[in-house]
């Protein structure tokens, strides 16, 4: 079947084809019936505007998504966000997962650029902030999960460090003191990263609360396949002096910890305390009821979207968005269990 061209929408939506791309552009100084009129073609025809095309002659109005990986159920969250943003928009975005190594996570960013998207959203990039702020002279770019400043790109974060400290402090009410961290090894995480800020809230509360002694930090990884945060979280379970809590830098890491402590007989919460960060989705199931802090995902994703398009239609200056985090208490704390 022959595809549509941008004439043969015009042609019957009886209107110009500088018309039909005004509408395609979302641009002002057009009229509700000439819009609906081409949109109405538009779909009869199941008329599709050619990307390529739309690069050379200015903006694709595609947007690259680029995401650690498939599988943490936090991410779903963030995209919601970025959907109920564009869906007012002409923008529609292109969504690839980073592949491990750092010079393939490279090449998905630059195939990206190759197919001329006109922003870039990346969620907790690896990669060197000079090469990210050599990306974003390229094109407008946006960080979830980076705290960078004075580096040529917006970031959207919740306070990482004080929804740690939300955590431990929860912990410590509870009576807790071998509060241990289950985050990500150093060379997983850039300085500014979110992991990297949530280990310093977790030292810094424990510091706060006389706990310094008490301080026991496990690092899983991405990288050593995906077996291996099961193998520390028995290594943590194991302990001579098992910890009585443990704060995790991701929901998903804490319900691994949770399945390992399930397969020892451990209870949750009588003999182990957990808490998650990222409050995701499941989370809430009555198997798991885990206490996690919140970051609000969709928001997140949202305000990404919104400072992206100001970003594309030619605001400079960098702006640096903080959500305050929430800890949402559910049933995998609990007081610290009596000795005996």
């Amino acid at each position: 079947m022959k595809r549509a061209t941008i004439k043969d929408v015009a042609e019957a939506a009886g209107v110009s084809r500088a018309a039909v791309s005004k509408v395609l552009r979302n641009a002002y100084g057009l009229s509700d019936d000439m819009r609906a009129r081409v949109e109405a073609a538009m779909t009869a025809l199941n008329y599709r505007p050619q990307t390529a095309a739309r690069g050379l002659r200015g903006r694709t109005y595609t947007l690259g998504v680029v995401l650690p990986d498939m599988r943490n159920p936090f991410f779903p969250d963030i995209i919601d966000g970025v959907i109920s943003t564009l869906r007012s928009s002409s923008y529609e975005p292109l969504i690839g997962f980073r592949p491990t190594a750092e010079a393939t996570e490279k090449h998905a960013i630059d195939t990206m650029l190759d197919h001329k998207i006109d922003g870039f959203l990346m969620v907790a990039p690896r990669l060197e902030e000079s090469y990210l702020t050599t990306v974003a002279t390229s094109v407008p770019t946006v960080m979830i999960g980076r705290h960078d400043r004075d580096c040529g790109y917006d970031t959207v974060n919740n306070d990482d460090r004080a929804g740690a400290r939300l955590a431990v402090e929860h912990l410590i009410s509870l009576g807790h003191r071998d509060i241990a961290y289950f985050g990500l090894e150093p060379g997983s995480a850039a300085p500014n990263n979110s992991t990297t800020l949530r280990l310093v809230g977790y030292r810094e509360a424990m510091t706060a609360h006389g706990l310094a002694d008490c301080i026991s930090v496990f690092e899983g990884t991405h990288f050593r396949g995906e077996h291996y945060d099961e193998e520390v979280a028995r290594r943590i379970l194991a302990r001579e002096r098992r910890p009585t809590a443990v704060f995790c830098w991701t929901d998903l890491v804490a319900f691994t910890l949770m399945a390992e402590a399930l397969r020892l007989g451990l209870r949750i919460p009588e003999d182990l305390s957990v808490i998650g960060y990222d409050n995701s989705r499941l989370a809430a199931l009555p198997q798991l009821s885990l206490t996690s802090v919140d970051q609000s995902g969709h928001r997140l994703g949202s305000e990404a979207m919104k400072l992206l398009i100001e970003r594309i239609e030619g605001r400079r200056e960098e702006r640096h968005f903080v959500l305050p985090p929430r800890l949402d208490v559910k049933g995998s704390t609990g007081p610290v269990p009596t000795p005996g």
